[in-house]
């Protein structure tokens, strides 16, 4: 079963009395649970009528007696176990006779993150209509999820703001959920969230003002380049690191291009790069009037920068001015009157 089908059917209130939760995101299997014990235990005797277990500190016995116990001034009971997969291997076989026949009373949930399929207790738990299995998020599935986790909390986060997150916090959900609820309250109810605000929570000036330095560098915007460097330069951090960021959105435009060629759909592209299918639009936009010879050129003044940093006695306001100009200057001149 996949994760969507499992709120679909609790939605609908549907349970089982044995159900697998598993896989890499924690987050998502926490919240998974909560949403099971909605369905299952009544408030108003949850104390009466919910178990939980680790798997290295359980015993089977134990396990089965809970599952086995009469709800309380309720019609279900719940019943977690932790860490399945640190279960003995003698646990298997009074845990496997129980799922045969399970108490229709309880709800029996075992969690993991990684499992041993060919171990009998799994072996039987993922034949489970209700073996849930959830999958470390791509790229394209992170952004929609930022997103719809923002609009749960109901505010709204503008594209940038997505892609600057991702890019500061890492694909972790829990560190992305605590950096959201962080930002949901900085910019208060019904508020969009922008790279500036999700700069002044974070704390972390550095990244967003190399992030946002880089994008708009490569697209030729030279007042928006140069206001970028201004705000990275005033947080103090280390010039090599703006040139990193600008250095990788340059590799990822020549890795779209080659892409393209090939005939890739953006879907493939996306995972290629490592980014949100809406990343792949906007860079597709940058890149549609880039020729190969412009990128080398860019390559080529990134390297120069670099060495001018380390060796020239320049100051970085320089280094970066001219490295601008150079990346901007093609454009203005395109756009100027005739």
């Amino acid at each position: 079963m996949e994760p969507r089908e499992l709120v679909r059917r609790l939605k609908r209130k549907e349970i089982a009395p044995v159900v697998l939760l598993w896989g890499d995101e924690s987050l998502l299997i926490d919240e998974a649970i909560l949403q099971i014990e909605a369905v299952v235990v009544d408030p108003a005797a949850r104390d009466f009528n919910r178990d939980l277990f680790y798997g290295d500190e359980a015993e089977a016995q134990a396990i089965v007696t809970a599952a086995q116990t009469l709800p309380w001034l309720a019609s279900q009971r719940l019943v977690v176990v932790r860490r399945a997969d640190m279960l003995p291997r003698a646990a298997d076989s009074p845990l496997i006779n129980y799922c045969k026949r399970p108490s229709p009373s309880t709800c029996l949930i075992f969690t993991a993150a990684r499992i041993e399929a060919g171990r009998p207790l799994f072996a039987a738990l993922l034949k489970l209509p209700w073996a849930v299995r959830f999958r470390r998020l791509l790229a394209r599935e992170l952004a929609a999820w930022v997103e719809q986790r923002v609009v749960a909390h109901g505010c709204r986060i503008a594209p940038e703001a997505v892609a600057a997150l991702i890019e500061a916090t890492g694909n972790d959900l829990r560190c992305l959920a605590n950096e959201i609820t962080k930002l949901v309250s900085f910019v208060g109810a019904g508020q969009a969230i922008d790279v500036e605000s999700l700069a002044a929570v974070t704390g972390d000036v550095r990244e967003t003002s190399a992030f946002e330095l880089a994008r708009l560098l490569t697209s030729g915007d030279l007042a928006g380049s140069l206001r970028a460097w201004e705000k990275f330069s005033a947080s103090g951090e280390y010039p090599g690191l703006a040139l990193g960021a600008i250095m990788h959105q340059v590799r990822q435009l020549w890795r779209l291009k080659v892409a393209q060629r090939t005939g890739a759909t953006p879907e493939r592209i996306a995972s290629e790069l490592g980014v949100p299918t809406f990343l792949v639009q906007r860079l597709s936009a940058q890149a549609a009037d880039l020729e190969p010879v412009r990128l080398r050129q860019w390559l080529e003044a990134l390297f120069e920068a670099d060495q001018l940093l380390k060796r020239s006695g320049l100051s970085p306001q320089s280094v970066f001015e001219r490295l601008i100009l150079c990346f901007c200057l093609e454009k203005v001149a395109a756009h100027a009157p005739r």
